[in-house]
């Protein structure tokens, strides 16, 4: 019998086996020795000929081989996912297509492992959060994509609120399930619950207040007009300080109106929906007609996107823009104002310039003319609060974004208002 051992097992590289060679001995061997390395978990261990009369058992050996390796490397990465899911300082749940909970790394204060188990997800969510937490859950599962949501347990004596991320659980392109990982945001409700409170309280004082300020306002005005009509024999120095007496009191009236605009932007704003940018500013063109034609001036509209936003105070922002544009216009010139965007949709963010020809300002002031009550021309000059930039940057800070100003003495000035396209769903 010639057995050659060149090309048999001991002249095979590490962790490949001559499966066939010329004699029935050396293929019993080497069939031998695949089944050992099988058996000790050797990853690659295959015979690397199938030919000859044990060809098929070769192949078989060589097929489960593969199987094993395959099964080996998976019970590896989801032991390396459980070790990381177990080192977790969160909550976290793997959860399949139908939200049954297939393992959770550790429940929260009052649930057991073995009690939630193979339960329905949303079954441990109260109701008010029950709605949002399927619909998220069920967008990542069509979608792929990640989502959040927030979420109250039905578990007492453990955290009150929670912030979920949904992520979906793939193989090989397919969604099987999907993870939420949670995190206590207890003390941040709590907060957010006495903020809005104080809101309220802050809302209802503001209400009082102007109420009670704008009564007597009111009744100078009243009794200034009644002295007026009624007191024809005084003199034109009388008739002088009736004229700046009601003229007080008209701005002070406009002062307490700004104010609380400016206090309702966070306390009163409405819920963020899609809005055409275009035809909000449509709209503000239209309030402002008369000023636009008594000045003279020129208002473009390039192309505007839709955004999400609260409708009234994208108006709010626009109107007070465009109209401090007409009002602060050189003389002898018609005004020019422009309205434009640019859209950076890798950022997924839009800028809206509003630029004007007006007598613009020293940019060592950029800043400061943002902020309540200020002013860089006498109220001689232009009439206004000092207010209406501050509610601009406090309505852009609410959306998310920022607003910022380039300007040139008597040559103009141009707002840039950066914006998110899309809100968060908390928002």
């Amino acid at each position: 019998m010639n057995t050659r051992r060149g090309v048999g097992l001991d002249a095979a590289p590490e962790n490949d086996i001559l499966a066939i060679g010329n004699s029935s001995e050396t293929t019993v061997e080497a069939l031998l020795e695949q089944i050992k390395r099988i058996a000790a978990r050797e990853p690659h261990a295959r015979c690397s000929r199938e030919e000859g009369p044990l060809g098929p058992v070769a192949a078989a050996l060589n097929a489960l081989s593969a199987q094993l390796s395959a099964r080996r490397l998976k019970e590896e990465e989801a032991f390396g996912m459980r070790a990381l899911m177990e080192q977790s300082p969160n909550s976290m749940f793997c959860c399949d297509v139908n939200a049954r909970i297939r393992y959770i790394n550790f429940t929260i204060p009052g649930l057991t492992v073995e009690r939630v188990l193979g339960d329905d997800l949303f079954d441990w969510i109260a109701p008010e959060s029950r709605e949002n937490a399927r619909s998220v859950t069920q967008r990542v599962l069509a979608t792929g994509e990640t989502g959040g949501f927030e979420l109250k347990p039905l578990v007492e004596g453990g955290p009150e609120w929670f912030a979920a991320r949904v992520g979906p659980i793939m193989v090989e392109d397919r969604i099987i399930g999907f993870t939420v990982i949670l995190t206590d945001i207890t003390d941040l409700k709590r907060t957010q619950v006495r903020l809005e409170q104080s809101n309220r309280e802050l809302e209802s004082f503001a209400y009082v207040a102007s109420h009670d300020l704008q009564e007597p306002l009111r009744k100078i005005q009243t009794f200034g007009e009644r002295l007026k009509k009624t007191s024809t024999g005084l003199s034109p120095e009388g008739h002088d300080y009736l004229e700046r007496m009601q003229g007080a009191a008209t701005r002070m009236r406009r002062l307490i109106d700004d104010l609380l605009a400016f206090s309702r932007v966070s306390a009163k704003g409405q819920p963020f929906t899609r809005v055409e940018l275009a035809t909000v500013a449509n709209e503000v063109l239209d309030d402002l007609e008369d000023p636009i034609e008594q000045t003279g001036a020129t208002v473009t509209l390039g192309d505007l996107p839709v955004l999400d936003a609260d409708p009234t105070q994208m108006r709010q922002l626009l109107q007070n823009l465009v109209g401090n544009a007409l009002k602060f216009r050189r003389e002898e010139t018609p005004p020019s104002v422009s309205i434009t965007a640019s859209v950076d949709a890798q950022r997924h963010r839009f800028t809206l310039v509003v630029a004007d020809n007006g007598i613009g300002f020293d940019e060592k002031y950029r800043d400061r003319i943002f902020n309540v009550f200020q002013r860089l021309h006498g109220r001689g000059q232009y009439e206004g609060t000092g207010i209406g930039l501050a509610i601009c940057r406090k309505i852009a800070e609410r959306h998310g974004g920022v607003i910022e100003v380039r300007s040139t003495p008597d040559v103009g000035s141009s707002f840039h208002i950066t914006l998110p396209l899309k809100q968060p769903m908390r928002r």
